[in-house]
């Protein structure tokens, strides 16, 4: 019976999320339900160019097979375009991969994370020019440290002062007898 009511509770919660709602609704709304084997890509034929355009919910004009070289089967070609590279304000389905629910990918979508390199993002300083100022910068460095080497530093020390034998420095008698 405890079981029960928990189950009970737990599943009024989740109809009581509106977030829970709302991407459920949104991602089985359409047909067919999305189901990865729907997409696996299959023989790419001229005659079924438009039925495979819409399987992967591309325009008939927009879609084009990628290079059988790079991708097996009626994939389409996509850009590469990363995540970072995409408009960060977009009320995307799946914010944290800037991406909405069946929209078509690139097949080496895993490495083109916002951890990752980002495909199509511009960079404020080019990239050859930025290893180009690390390298001279390492380089300086490692000049200036190589022409200082005759002349060490040190922080500058006395030498260790010790008492002299028979003589009471300090003592934890009392001064009145």
């Amino acid at each position: 019976m405890a079981l029960a009511s928990k189950l009970c509770g737990l599943s009024s919660q989740l109809f009581r999320n509106k977030a829970f709602l709302y991407s459920t609704a949104r991602c089985y709304s359409d047909k067919p339900m999305p189901w990865s084997i729907l997409w696996k890509p299959g023989v790419y034929s001229e005659k079924n160019h438009d039925k495979i355009a819409e399987k992967y919910n591309l325009h008939p004009k927009e879609y084009k097979p990628a290079p059988q070289e790079e991708c097996v089967g009626d994939y389409p070609d996509m850009p590469m375009i990363g995540p970072a590279a995409k408009d960060p304000y977009y009320p995307y389905d799946i914010p944290t991969y800037r991406k909405n629910y069946k929209e078509t990918v690139h097949h080496h979508f895993e490495i083109m994370g916002e951890d990752r390199f980002s495909y199509g993002y511009k960079y404020r300083i080019d990239l050859r020019l930025a290893s180009a100022i690390f390298i001279a910068f390492m380089l300086t460095l490692f000049g200036i440290t190589y022409l200082l080497e005759p002349y060490p530093s040190f922080m500058p020390v006395m030498e260790k002062q010790y008492p002299q034998k028979g003589k009471v420095h300090y003592t934890f008698e009392s001064a009145n007898p």
